[in-house]
């Protein structure tokens, strides 16, 4: 899929075939992006990924799954990794789709030690979510949009780890794509400025797809979000932060499109479509819209 920008009106998403032209293959990292170097504001230093995925996900479909219906538990710790926190992230993506683990409340108040590590048990799971055992084994249950055994499982990396982290200021980052971290596509801690996503896609993240903290000044322009796992939205800019994006689709992510949090924020001539909501707006935060189409669920 590719992002076309449109002047007056949202950008539409189409295969290159319809373009005339056929895909290339893309080129794929496994090893995370960080960027530390910038420019000035005259001249920012640019980044030009050319169509490079950042891919940090493992392909599981093989390992050997214990198998009851629609509800799968692994052999133990998958890979050995710990279990991650309930709550905020996604821990499994069936393809492109995020597996929610959702908090168990009730069992936290009675193991208030355990904060965000109590799982919603195999069998009051819902499709889609997910959780682990007392011996780490993960187990979820397949969304009613797959039969099981129909697609590949990818597991994200062990918590923390971002696709592209952006450690500087004046800088241009295009033609990038960033999936399948256990935290944030595209991280920007800190206060940093001058920065700018051009023609970028965040998909499939355990975290967030794009998300600025602290007092980081940045614009999005063309860009794709979609089926990231956070709990907050497809794009959570929080902090002190400013932010504009321009020309975007954000769609299919678990939460609303957007949070915003910051001090201020710009979306423009946008789409934003399958989420539970478009814009979530932290209270005292300044958020201007201009012809941002929404469509909600289907």
């Amino acid at each position: 899929m590719l992002a076309l920008p449109h002047r007056l009106t949202p950008i539409l998403l189409l295969p290159l075939a319809l373009l005339g032209r056929a895909a290339e293959p893309a080129t794929v990292s496994k090893t995370p992006l960080v960027l530390r170097a910038g420019g000035t504001p005259e001249h920012p230093a640019v980044y030009d990924g050319q169509g490079v995925v950042i891919d940090l996900g493992t392909d599981v479909t093989d390992h050997a799954w214990k198998k009851s219906g629609d509800l799968w538990t692994s052999d133990g710790r998958l890979l050995g990794r710990e279990p991650i926190p309930a709550g905020q992230f996604a821990g499994l993506f069936i393809e492109e789709q995020p597996l929610k683990v959702p908090r168990d409340l009730a069992a936290e108040k009675l193991h208030p030690d355990r904060k965000t590590f109590c799982y919603v048990s195999p069998d009051a799971l819902k499709p889609g979510e997910m959780g682990y055992a007392e011996d780490g084994a993960l187990y979820f249950r397949w969304p009613t949009n797959r039969a099981p055994e129909s697609a590949r499982l990818i597991l994200p990396p062990k918590p923390g780890i971002s696709a592209v982290t952006i450690a500087c200021s004046n800088i241009i980052v295009r033609n990038v794509t960033a999936r399948y971290a256990s935290n944030d596509g595209f991280n920007i801690h800190n206060a940093w400025t001058g920065i700018r996503l051009e023609n970028v896609r965040a998909l499939s993240n355990g975290d967030e797809g794009i998300s600025a903290h602290d007092d980081v000044e940045m614009e999005v322009v063309n860009a794709e979000v979609a089926w990231n796992g956070s709990a907050s939205g497809g794009v959570a800019d929080v902090d002190r932060c400013v932010t504009t994006y321009r020309r975007c689709t954000v769609h299919d992510n678990l939460e609303a499109g957007f949070f915003l949090a910051g001090k201020a924020h710009t979306v423009e001539d946008s789409l934003i479509y399958n989420q539970t909501c478009d814009i979530r707006v932290a209270k005292g935060t300044q958020v201007r819209r201009e012809r941002v189409e929404w469509r909600g669920r289907p």
